[in-house]
């Protein structure tokens, strides 16, 4: 019996920690794209909004 509550209480967290995964990379999806974006320590700008990439920032 102590497997069965065990069981239900890991599938609710599960579930809820789903949810909080979808919403988030939701919102990082949203609010995403465009200003100073820094790339395994280089400093990249994103010229071209409509674009796919960021191109590097020229100095």
């Amino acid at each position: 019996m102590n497997m069965y509550i065990l069981a239900r209480r890991f599938s609710i967290i599960t579930l809820f920690a789903a949810i909080f995964a979808i919403t988030f990379s939701a919102v990082v999806v949203h609010k995403g794209g465009g200003g100073a974006q820094s790339h395994f320590g280089a400093s990249y700008t994103c010229l071209e909004r409509n674009g796919n990439f960021c191109a590097p920032a020229v100095q």
